[in-house]
Formats: structure tokens, sequence, C-alpha cells
């Protein structure tokens, strides 16, 4: 119909020209809105106020203040459909939400090296193999500003928390205590088992691969030394499985059903005799011992294959 009537007044009809004009009008009013972005919510952002902006967000220039946070507080957690009644109130109604709640953080701009380097301490004692690639520690509250760390200050993290990558500490400090949040970024060495390896089984290099991974949580510690023939299998153990502390113990000096030398001895009176081994036992262990008629006795271990009868 357009190229009909051009062509009544005398204007160039079906051209070149004239359909790369139509093909731009239909590409600026039809193509470019649906290529436009709609504003989204991210889960976390990093503030430098405790007033939440259209600049914070990113889908604006105003510095206006959307929402008012608490000023005691460096992290909040603010419910969507909050903000998103608020940013409806600017005339922005369509936008895209990706969590129910998002995480604002105000950036503090300060640093604490000398905690840093106790905690990393704590975490590198208990971890000969962890590899510490970063380490971030900061206030749970703002009111902070007159704390200084002295010899006097006392620092509360517990063996058991070092187990997680992140968590809380108390710094005591007279009758003052700060509470202070903390996020490791790092790996550490372990042991995976190659194939799955057998109770009771003497573990040698072919039955672990030593490898790197997160430091992320741990049920219990993980094994940071195993010699050739020096553990051995207190449980079954899944082929992939990291080897942590309660799966292994030291090959025991005696075992189960192992023929030993036994001995009784009382002042210069000692009396010896071969006995049967009921269960595994370490240098030091007490443990269950049969004679040849059957009768069961009670024994130290006190070296290999040899138990003192008590």
């Amino acid at each position: 119909m357009v190229e009909h009537n051009l062509a009544k007044v005398g204007v160039a009809g079906s051209t070149p020209v004239s359909r790369s004009i139509l093909f731009f009008s239909f590409f600026l009013f039809f193509v470019i809105p649906l290529h436009s972005e709609t504003p989204k919510l991210e889960k976390h952002y990093l503030i430098h106020s405790n007033c939440i902006t259209l600049q914070a967000l990113g889908i604006g220039d105003d510095p206006g203040c959307l929402i008012e946070l608490p000023k005691t507080r460096y992290k909040w957690r603010v419910p969507a459909f909050k903000l998103k009644a608020a940013l409806a109130e600017k005339g922005i109604d369509d936008i895209e939400i990706t969590s129910s709640m998002i995480t604002f953080e105000r950036h503090l701009g300060k640093s604490y090296p000398a905690l840093q380097k106790i905690v990393e301490k704590r975490y590198l004692d208990a971890y000969p193999t962890l590899r510490i690639h970063s380490l971030i520690i900061k206030p749970t509250s703002m009111k902070i500003d007159d704390f200084t760390l002295s010899p006097s200050c006392d620092i509360s993290l517990p063996k058991r928390a070092l187990r997680k990558k992140k968590g809380t500490f108390v710094v005591k400090c007279g009758k003052s205590r700060h509470f202070f949040q903390y996020s490791l970024d790092g790996v550490i060495g372990v042991y995976k088992a190659n194939h799955q390896i057998k109770k009771d089984k003497i573990i040698d290099s072919s039955d672990v691969t030593v490898t790197q991974v997160p430091f992320e949580k741990f049920y219990a510690p993980p094994v940071t030394h195993i010699g050739t023939g020096e553990m051995i299998a207190r449980q079954h153990i899944p082929k992939g499985k990291v080897i942590i502390e309660s799966m292994v113990a030291e090959v025991p000096a005696v075992f189960k059903h192992q023929r030993v030398r036994c001995f009784y001895k009382e002042g210069a009176v000692r009396i010896e005799f071969e006995g049967t081994a009921m269960q595994n036992g370490s240098i030091g262990e007490t443990i269950l011992i049969k004679k040849s008629d059957g009768k069961a006795l009670r024994g130290k271990v006190i070296e290999k294959k040899t138990v003192e009868i008590q």
C-alpha cells in the first residue's frame, strides 16, 4: 500500500533506497525493543554507605535513598519484595528477581592484618598441607572504631571451628568483646583412595593418591601423612574418598589372631608363655589374650608381638 501511494505522487517506488528506509524503520520500532534488557536484582551488592540507591543497584544514576539500613551493621539482608516496592515508587516496575533475599555488604575500607596472621597460623597448625590464597576478616558490627589488638586480648576460635572455611570468632580485651566474621579461600593436600580399601588392610602407596581439593568443610580432619606400611584401615574406605583421621590408625604392634609372646613379672619372678591375641593392639594399649588352655587374660602391649600380662 505504501509503495502504491508513493508511485501516485511521483516518488520513487520499489527501489533499493525505499526498501532500505522501510527496513530501517522496522528495525527501530520492532527489533530494538526486543533486545532491550530488563533490570535485574543480583543476590549480593557491595555498597559504600547504609543507603540503597539506584546507583548501588546499577540500574540508574539517581543517588537518592531507596531504603535506609541500620547504621550499626555492615551487612544486611533485605527481602526482594520490599526492594521491588521501593523501585515501583520510582517508576521501575519491570525488574528481574534472582533471589528472595538480597544481601548488601558495606565496604569498610579497613583491614586487620594482626588478626589475619593469628587465624592463618591456627589453620596452618591444624592442616600442614593447607595453602591459603586469601583470608578476609570483617567485624560483625560497625561499633569497632575503638578496637585495638593488644597482648592482653584473647581470641576464641575453637579447634572444631577450623573444620570449616568460614565462621565467627570472638576477641576479648578486658571487659570488651568484639565479634568478627572470617572467610578463607585455599586448597589442601589430601589422600584419596585409588580403589576400595578393605578394613584391616595395611595401606601402601598403591592404595592412595595425593591430590589437592578446595578447602570447604570437613567432618573430621583429613590425614596429612601416610607412610607406606604405617597405617591400617579401621573401616571399608570407598574408592575416591578423601581419607580422614577416623578412617585409619597406626599399624598395630599386635594383630588379632596373631601368636604373641606373653610374660608375667612380679619382683624377681618372670613367667613367659605363648598366647593368641584376640584383638589388635598398639604399644601401650591393653588387649585380650587367650592361653593355650583357653583361659582369657588381659595384657599391655609393650612392643611388637610382646604383651605383659596384668
